[in-house]
Order: C-alpha cells, then structure tokens, then sequence
C-alpha cells in the first residue's frame, strides 16, 4: 500500500531549483575545511586506529589496537577508513572522516528524495537544505565516528522499506533486512533501529496483521546470518570475557535497559535529541501542528509516517541506558523532511525569500562557527614536542588517565594504558609515561622519573615522564 494515501502526491505548479543545486551547496558547506577537525577522544581516534592495524597487519576482521581485538563494535565502519586511507598509504585525519563525509552527502540525497517521493519537490529542497544545516549531520560529517554512515544506512533501509511498502516488492523488503543487517555491522544493536520504525509502522498503518507484510524469508536469513557472524567472530576471539563484558554489560546495559528515563531523568534525551536538530529545533512543535491538523488525506498519510519513523528513533535511543547527543542523529532525516513539508506548505511567493534569508544567514553562521572551532581546537591540542623527544629516543609508551589513542593516533606507536605509578614501575621495559599536569605531585618517591616533554588535548595539559636511569 502507498503511504501517500494511495495516490500520487501532488506537485505544485511553481518553479523549483533543481536538486543539482542542493547537492553542490551541501558539498560546498561540508568540504569547506575538510581535515582539518583535531581528533581529542578515544572514541574519535578508536576507529582510525583500528583502520591503520588493518593496513599494517591485514586483521580485518578483528581489527585490534596494541595488540588487543576491539569486540565492542563490528569493524565495518574501521574497513570505510581503511580502504578510503589506502590509496595515500596511511590514516590521517582527512582519510578517517571520508566515509561520514561521503555518507553526509547521501544522506542529504535521500533526505531530499524522500521528502519529494512523500510531498513534493519544494519540500525535497527544503527537507535537504534543513539537513545539511542541522548541528548533527553539518559536524558529525566532519568526524571519523560511525555515526554518519550508521544515520546513513539506517536511512536507505527506510527507503527500501517504503518502496515494499508501496509496492509491494519482495526485492525491496530484501535490501530492508540487507540493509539493516549492514547497519548491524557499522555500530552493532544501534543498527536495528530500521526494524522498529517498519514494525512499528504497520502495526499502526495496519493493525495486529501488519507484520506478516514485514515478511522476506530470504532478507530475515540474511540479516540472522550477518548478525551471527559477528557475534560467532568475537566470540571466537573473547569468549567469555566477549559475552560477560561487550555482550552483557555494554551492549545489554547500553541499548536494553531503561536509562535516563528509568532514573527519573527524561530531560536528557529530549534536550539532546534537540540539540542534534539545531538551529530548527524551534520549527518542530509548528511543523507537527501543521502535520497533525492537515486535512489533505495524501499529506496526512505521508506525514503520519514520518511521524512515526521520528517517534520511534527517539523512543529506542532514549530508552538506551547511554546517552549521547550523536545518538540522536537518525532522528534528524525524518525531522528534515517533517520540517521541509512543512515550509512546502507555506505560500511560495511570499516566504520564499525570508525562508532563504533565514537559511543563509544559518549557513554562514554555521561556516563561521565552524571556522573558530576549529582554530580553537587547533590551539588547545599540541601533540609536537611529545612526538621529537620520543623520536629521538624511542622506546614503549604508557599512559595514566590520558587518552591514550589519541596519542597513539598522532604519535604513530602504541601506547598502553598503566592502571597506575607502580605498574608502570614493575614494567622493566616501560621507558615513557604519560600523565596529567596535575598528577606530578602524585608519583611516588620509588618511582625514578624525570619530566622531558609537555603538551596539551582538547585544552588539558599532559606531560611526558621519562624513567631515569638509577
């Protein structure tokens, strides 16, 4: 069945830039000063790690870093930076952010088909452009975390899902589960969002008989065999330490416990998921009156499915026991192209101008704010000294309470985390040590360092111990 009501959306009359515009404004907002975001976490910094083990040691099914398989995510995700470093010979900063470049792209792409498929091509544009300038995708795009590829696939399994849904085609509820199952393999349980939002919808679309439309013999094998082999991978490797510590206490406790809103917090969720939709957070409540008093059966059928798809994504991450903004980035198509009706909807000839008044003066706020950021990250992480003094006397490097790959990443040789002074001690092949500024006081008199070298990440400074000889 159609989710336009059964018939197709009507296309007004009034001129529209072509989309070929939109993608090239898009490009041109998000390339501006590609590379040049400084990594400052672990968590930014873990993939291209495990990307750079890839082409060095060829493990491309357990990715590790110093020696140690990361099994807290699937490796997909580490295989996109790979293969994008490959051609140059190794990771940098601009290799590690070009799959979510690229996946920033095309979400803008299916964003904007989207919108036009349920409405009309003044609400593609306009869905599109609201994308490209949403705090999520416009810096989530720049950065080598998963999250933009996940937002991305998770997006094309949605189509997939419309199209079966609207034809009925059991090649497109194939590439669903195909999709969803590639999902799985860039972030892990987070990958199964497409699931919830087509089950939810056609329970409600359909009743208690909307499942057995969700059925694909094929596409569910598919999606239970990728799924399996991941878990088979890992487990192949941790065993144990795999199922009680990534499988029961991260995975488990993170997507399948009841969070803040368990904790009797439910501000947390809903302040981030509207922070990842700024600047137009303001235009949701209008935009869901407008979509809620509409009497046009075709639009209140297109727009009852996205709000479906948005309520959903924000319920299953909300109800995750780990809260992160970026999170929240899946909820920001949806919204687009709630938004991008809605502003479709209004008389052209009158609001054209001030609505791209409005978005220009967003866009180029967004370029300027960006501009500084990145100047000030620049300035408040300094890596450079550290790197001469361990090039001119090499030697193994831990780490106390530092983030270790991101040293790692930029110093170019693995450093291993030290529970404590007396670790880093008892370890007679230790020669480096990195520590807070503010942990000098703390070394105790048995351990004989001297300081060599400082530096700063994300504006807290660190300083580089060197064991002394006795």
């Amino acid at each position: 069945m159609d989710v336009r009501g059964g018939r197709p959306a009507i296309v007004p009359a009034r001129a529209t830039p072509p989309p070929v515009l939109l993608i090239v404004v898009a490009a041109a907002l998000l390339v501006f000063d590609f590379g040049a975001r400084i990594l400052t976490t672990n968590d930014e910094t873990r993939f291209p790690v495990m990307a750079r083990d890839i082409l060095a040691h060829g493990h491309w099914l357990r990715p590790e870093i110093n020696g140690v398989p990361m099994l807290n995510k699937p490796p997909l995700h580490a295989w996109l930076i790979a293969l994008a470093a490959w051609p140059g010979g190794g990771v940098t900063q601009r290799t590690a952010a070009v799959p979510s470049l690229l996946a920033g792209l095309g979400l803008v792409v299916l964003t904007y088909w989207i919108a036009r498929w349920l409405f009309d091509p003044g609400a593609g544009l306009a869905a599109g452009a609201i994308l490209v300038t949403m705090a999520g995708l416009f810096d989530l795009a720049r950065s080598p975390l998963p999250d933009m590829v996940l937002s991305f696939v998770v997006t094309a399994a949605v189509v997939a899902f419309l199209v079966a849904e609207r034809d009925g085609r059991r090649g497109a509820m194939l590439a669903f589960y195909v999709l969803t199952a590639v999902a799985f393999w860039v972030k892990g349980p987070a990958g199964l969002l497409p699931l919830g939002v087509a089950l939810a919808y056609v329970l409600v679309r359909h009743g208690w008989s909307g499942p057995a439309r969700l059925r694909s013999l094929a596409g569910l094998t598919v999606l239970l065999a990728l799924v399996a082999t991941w878990w088979a991978l890992a487990f192949a490797k941790g065993g144990s330490v795999f199922v009680e510590d990534v499988v029961a206490q991260d995975m488990g406790r993170t997507y399948f416990t009841s969070g803040s809103w368990g904790h009797g917090d439910p501000l947390t969720p809903i302040a981030q998921a509207l922070a990842v939709l700024l600047p137009w957070s303001p235009a949701l409540p209008p935009a869901m009156w407008w979509a809620m008093r509409d009497r046009d059966p075709t639009r209140r059928a297109a727009t009852g499915f996205v709000l479906v798809w948005a309520g959903v994504i924000f319920l299953l991450v909300a109800l995750s026991h780990r809260q992160r903004w970026r999170y929240h980035l899946p909820l920001t198509v949806p919204v687009a192209v709630l938004l991008g009706a809605w502003v479709g909807s209004l008389p052209w000839r009158r609001h054209a101008t001030l609505a791209v008044s409005i978005w220009t003066v967003v866009a180029l706020a967004f370029v300027g704010g960006q501009v500084m950021l990145t100047s000030r990250n620049s300035s408040a992480t300094k890596w450079q000294a550290i790197a001469r003094e361990i090039d001119r006397a090499p030697g193994p490097v831990f780490a106390i309470d530092a983030p270790e790959i991101v040293f790692e990443f930029y110093l170019q040789r693995p450093v291993t985390v030290a529970r404590d002074f007396d670790t880093f001690a008892r370890r007679p092949d230790a020669r480096y040590l990195l520590v807070p500024q503010r942990s000098l006081s703390d070394v105790p008199a048995n351990v004989t360092v001297q300081a060599v070298a400082d530096g700063i990440v994300a504006g807290r400074r660190f300083v580089l111990l060197k064991r002394s000889a006795r």
